[in-house]
């Protein structure tokens, strides 16, 4: 099969080529997820082998493009994936999506670990676990470490005072670091105020927060921001300073990590950075790069793990569509991609000697072996508050806006949303 990659800019005319299909039977298959390049080729591989015409369609700006999408008017994909589960359930809400069949929900029970993101509302499930990745990160180079003479930090103040040793003893920035990602720049830095959240003050305000209990000002949520500002971007602690946090595309904020010289000794981001490294790149305790988990507030606790994934949902509930989605519930659906590398399941029940990396066998078992984990809170934020949450995280680490002013303008805009 064949996949084709848009832009935004792309979006009207390619919807208009995908519309021509007309709707029948025999039509092909429209998948339409957020993964592009190499990515992108391993899901085509996933979509081979399923026994029926499939065309996969990705957008590096997919929340986007998806809105798009489905304002156009013009006939929708017959799949999405989509990585936030609060938009999936906007999607349920304005009936949009067609529930799962019995025999994924069956598939859901019975391969994946409780507390999965599937969505559900009056009985129906409409959103399908399928790729899961762990986002609390620490990208480094051995070789660097090992030549400074620096170990891997088993707390925040042990990772505070490296960063200050690397700042005062090298040319290196302590941090790659970069935003911008289109009509999502500002997610990174959420990625990071949510871990330093978790670590700081407990899951149980990471709820609230997500909940609606706890404001964006309460005093705790507002110190995870100023840490992540007094750690990662004040001061040039990150390579370029702010005018690269803001405009370098956070698919290359980690080059920094591999230029000769180094132009950065730490890249904190999710697992599924290894598909943004340069093409042979080698992971592990002696290789290339390998990474460690931002630690805890101190070195006993258990460290949170915040984790996100994609969930596949149904728009059309054409037979054919219905069995592919069984496909992808199914054991065979996960390990085709496990197999190519670059991914890790959200079935709790995929034997880790498919995994082609070792690295990815790393991350199912922190996965699995977590005692804490949570899902990403800005994607649980539903569409206005999470718009206002990158925007305004965007303008104060620009300095266009304080710190006070930003929490308080998230406030009201959760007050008159909710």
């Amino acid at each position: 099969m064949r996949w084709v990659a848009i832009g935004t800019v792309a979006v009207a005319c390619l919807l208009a080529a995908c519309s021509d299909s007309g709707g029948g039977d025999s039509d092909p298959i429209t998948v339409f997820g957020p993964w592009v390049g190499t990515e992108a080729d391993a899901m085509a591989e996933v979509l081979d082998g399923f026994d029926a015409e499939v065309r996969y369609i990705g957008s590096a700006d997919f929340v986007t493009d998806l809105n798009g999408w489905l304002a156009s008017g013009l006939d929708r994909p017959d799949i999405a994936f989509i990585p936030q589960p609060a938009l999936i359930d906007e999607l349920v809400e304005s009936d949009d999506l067609v529930p799962l069949s019995e025999n994924v929900v069956d598939a859901i029970a019975d391969g994946f670990a409780p507390g999965s993101w599937e969505r559900a509302e009056d009985g129906s499930v409409y959103s399908l676990p399928y790729r899961a990745n762990v986002k609390s990160l620490v990208w480094f180079r051995p070789e660097i470490f090992e030549a400074n003479g620096w170990t891997r930090p088993s707390s925040l103040d042990e990772l505070d005072a490296l960063v200050a040793e690397i700042e005062s003893t090298t040319d290196l920035g302590p941090w790659c670091f970069s935003v911008f990602a289109g009509g999502e720049t500002g997610w990174p830095a959420t990625d990071w105020i949510e871990d330093l959240l978790l670590r700081e003050s407990g899951p149980e305000v990471s709820d609230g927060g997500v909940a609606g209990d706890i404001p964006f000002s309460d005093r705790r949520v507002e110190r995870a921001f100023e840490a992540v500002d007094e750690l990662v971007v004040a001061n040039g602690r990150s390579l370029g300073g702010r005018a690269d946090v803001l405009q370098v595309e956070v698919a290359r904020a980690g080059d920094g990590l591999f230029t000769v010289p180094p132009g950065c000794a730490m890249f904190k981001q999710a697992s599924f950075a290894t598909s943004w490294f340069p093409a042979g790149t080698t992971i592990g305790p002696d290789r290339d790069v390998d990474f460690f988990t931002l630690p805890g507030l101190d070195g006993d606790e258990p460290v949170p793990l915040l984790v996100a994934g994609t969930g596949a949902v149904q728009f059309s509930d054409r037979p054919e569509v219905n069995e592919l989605m069984a496909y992808l519930a199914s054991p065979d659906g996960a390990e085709a991609w496990a197999r190519r590398g670059g991914y890790v399941s959200a079935r709790s029940t995929v034997d880790p000697d498919r995994y082609y990396a070792g690295v990815d066998t790393r991350f199912s078992a922190l996965l699995q072996d977590a005692m804490v984990t949570r899902f990403d809170a800005s994607d649980q934020f539903d569409s206005v508050v999470r718009e206002a949450l990158l925007d305004g995280i965007t303008s104060w680490i620009a300095d266009r806006t304080t710190l006070d002013e930003l929490l308080a303008s998230l406030d009201e805009v959760a007050e008159s949303d909710g």
